[in-house]
Formats: structure tokens, sequence, C-alpha cells
């Protein structure tokens, strides 16, 4: 399976839509800022599933601030990463994908792309 990940995009859409149409992924996660971002890229690509957590700057938005996805049997703990303090460091967030039984952490919110494995998980960040 194909993921494209995306987080704070904060009003730009196109560089999401340009990625969708060169990548051709099987799926789509938003991890916040700009939840309305996330809706317009939805709208262009009606068939390609998608699903979003949203972020710190996503006043009033429904859904929940985390979610577990089982894709392809690996389990993706998703957030946008405020709530983990990732600014401060990733430990937070690490035990919490761990204790969820995720392989797999995806977030952003430091607008700033990382990848890499802590303890048992693997932890990934698609920067703005």
């Amino acid at each position: 399976m194909k993921l494209l990940v995306f987080s704070d995009s904060h009003g730009v859409v196109m560089h999401m839509e340009s990625a969708v149409r060169a990548h051709r992924p099987d799926m789509v996660l938003h991890l916040g800022d700009c939840v309305e971002d996330f809706q317009a890229l939805r709208a262009l690509f009606p068939d390609l599933p998608m699903d979003h957590v949203p972020g710190n700057c996503d006043y009033g938005a429904d859904g929940p601030a985390t979610k577990l996805l089982t894709l392809s049997g690996m389990r993706i703990f998703m957030t946008h990463g405020h709530r983990y303090n990732v600014k401060l460091g990733y430990e937070s967030l690490a035990n919490a994908a761990h204790f969820s039984g995720a392989q797999l952490a995806l977030f952003g919110h430091t607008h700033e792309a990382d990848f890499l494995r802590m303890g048992d998980v693997t932890l990934f960040n698609p920067g703005s």
C-alpha cells in the first residue's frame, strides 16, 4: 500500500494536489493544521481513500485528536503532535504509540520533516 502523508498545509492545497497526481497513492493521510485543506483535497479526489486528525490550529474541528489505523497489517498511530509536546522531544509520542500497539507513529506540528526509530516504533513527520 502506498500512503501519502501531509501535515501543516496551512492553506496551500496545490502542493498536496500535485503530489497526489504525481505519486498516485492508495490512501492519503493528513495530520492536521488546516482541516479545510484536507476537505478541499478530498473534494478534488472523491474516490481516493483519505483520513485525517485535527491540529492545534483547527479550532472547533470535529474528530479525535488521535487515530489508530491498521493498513496492510501495520498498526499506525496518527496525531498532530501538539498534545505530545513533540517540539520538546518525541518520548511521549513514542510511548503513546508503543502502548497502543502501533509500529508506526505519524505526526506533524514541528513543520520539520523527521524519520527515526525509538524503541519498537518508527516515527515519521512529513514536515509542512
